[in-house]
């Protein structure tokens, strides 16, 4: 069975010049006369379902887009925190390592000029006179040896905790910097997603 002819419409001219329609039927006999601005402003008010349809398509595709970029961003921003907490702890620990380190040293260098007087006294009681006075001497260079060991001591300590800073201010570096280059990367990923979107879904851009 032949298809039905759907209605048509042709364009003419008034007298003075005005653009109209002529509806015609299936046959191409004239129905109605409408003036062209009016109906082809009336035809651009509707919308077909097909045009419908793709923005509905390309809307739902810019929000899934947008809800895997933010799914990204948080598990990026969980790592970003992670990472935040184990240099913190790092700096913790480090501290916290170096004061036990110089409390100890602190300790030995205490403890060690004591200990070494009481045996020099103690053996020195059971030495001749000559050798007593030898003693001392020597005690007295002894006194002068650890003074100088724990001047080397306090500066051993100190260098080794401006390193320690050192290291922990250039592992902040580092990750503010990786931080910072995620953030731009999952920034241009976002805007990538959104323009593939646009070019792929039909209808209008905005």
């Amino acid at each position: 069975m032949a298809a039905k002819k759907k209605a048509r419409r042709t364009t003419h001219r008034s007298s003075k010049g005005t653009k109209l329609y002529a509806v015609r039927d299936a046959k191409g006999r004239i129905k109605d006369i409408q003036s062209y601005k009016r109906a082809h402003g009336a035809d651009l008010k509707r919308k077909a379902k097909a045009e419908g349809a793709a923005k509905k398509s390309k809307t739902k595709a810019k929000a899934k887009a947008k809800a895997k970029v933010k799914v990204k961003t948080k598990v990026v921003k969980a790592k970003v925190v992670k990472a935040k907490a184990k240099v913190v702890k790092a700096r913790v620990q480090a501290k916290g390592r170096m004061a036990k380190a110089g409390a100890a040293v602190r300790k030995a260098v205490r403890k060690a000029p004591g200990q070494a007087r009481a045996a020099v006294r103690k053996a020195v009681k059971k030495m001749p006179p000559k050798a007593q006075k030898a003693v001392a001497r020597a005690e007295k260079n002894v006194g002068k040896t650890v003074t100088a060991v724990k001047k080397k001591a306090s500066q051993t300590a100190k260098q080794t905790q401006a390193v320690v800073t050192q290291v922990q201010e250039s592992a902040e570096k580092t990750v503010n910097s990786a931080i910072g280059e995620v953030k731009d990367l999952f920034q241009k990923a976002s805007d990538a997603v959104e323009s593939a979107v646009a070019s792929v879904v039909p209808g209008e851009s905005k």
